[in-house]
């Protein structure tokens, strides 16, 4: 029997190979995704076919993905059928052909050797977005990395 970490292992290998069929057996067929933060694909994805909307949307967006620096947070008890796991997404943007970094935490929930739920934080993706938005609509950044609207209800 694969314990948590083993089977996130697995995902991880296989989404690296970029082989999303090899990924499906690994989930649950009616597996919960949600993606919190402020990027491209925040939303709530239902079962696998959610799961191949979801890696569908990242590929039309980033090409070459990979995933490195992956640091595991298990829990003490054994039983728990948990992991949180934190890393780098690391890809070529499709819009202007130039390498994108994005760091992430993920929280895992495995039942019966399947993954059940996966909940995706990101952060630091302020210049991500902004190199994804149409020119008319782009953040202005102020110099501590922070960035602001230039236009919209609250900025005029």
């Amino acid at each position: 029997m694969a314990d948590p970490k083993q089977i996130v292992e697995n995902v991880y290998s296989v989404f690296t190979d970029n082989n999303l069929s090899r990924i499906l057996p690994l989930l649950d067929e009616k597996i919960a995704i949600y993606i919190v933060g402020h990027g491209p694909t925040d939303r709530e994805y239902q079962g696998r076919s959610g799961f191949l909307t979801m890696m569908s949307q990242l590929y039309t967006i980033c090409e070459n993905l990979r995933v490195h620096s992956l640091i595991y947070f298990t829990p003490e008890d054994d039983q728990q059928d948990s992991i949180i796991t934190t890393g780098l997404f690391e890809g070529i943007l499709r819009i202007d052909n130039e390498p994108s970094v994005l760091p992430f935490v993920h929280s895992w929930q495995i039942k019966a050797e399947k993954v059940v739920e996966l909940r995706v934080f990101y952060w630091n993706s302020a210049k991500l977005l902004y190199r994804l938005q149409p020119e008319g609509n782009r953040p202005d950044f102020l110099p501590n990395g922070q960035h602001i609207w230039s236009s919209g209800p609250d900025n005029p």
